[in-house]
């Protein structure tokens, strides 16, 4: 079982019908990406190449040095600036919650009303100045 991405598993699991091959299924380990740091990953996805540096910085608010700091992998991005450039970029919420997990950040939580806030604009493709007036709106407070 080499493959390891979402369809691809999820086509083998669609035909195990027994314990058995479940448990074999679940054996074997799943690599979700080959990605093992934040920027590779970010500057790979298919948005954020459409955007390029110059809009992403733009639409996040981010510091031009800051960006291409953490893009060079010297700073390591807290969770607000991870969801400004997830936002920035109009990444998907799988996706956001693939670059927070590879940036060392913690998931949205959905228990947490401030992400669920994020979560729906995120999920509305909303951009940063939308997300913060969210935010605002329901006395959170804004992305740092």
């Amino acid at each position: 079982m080499d493959e390891s991405t979402t369809t691809q598993l999820e086509n083998i699991l669609a035909n195990i019908s027994s314990e058995k091959q479940m448990e074999e299924f679940m054996e074997h380990p799943k690599v979700t990406d080959s990605f093992h740091s934040f920027p590779k990953y970010f500057e790979s996805l298919e948005s954020v190449q459409a955007h390029g540096s110059g809009e992403l910085i733009k639409r996040s608010s981010l510091e031009r040095s800051y960006y291409y700091q953490i893009m060079k992998g010297t700073r390591s991005p807290g969770r607000d600036k991870v969801l400004r450039l997830c936002l920035a970029a109009e990444l998907s919420l799988r996706q956001t919650t693939r670059a927070l997990e590879l940036s060392g950040n913690a998931p949205l939580y959905p228990k947490n009303r401030r992400d669920i806030i994020l979560t729906v604009a995120i999920n509305q493709k909303a951009g940063v100045i939308d997300a913060n007036l969210l935010l605002s709106k329901y006395g959170e407070e804004p992305l740092a």
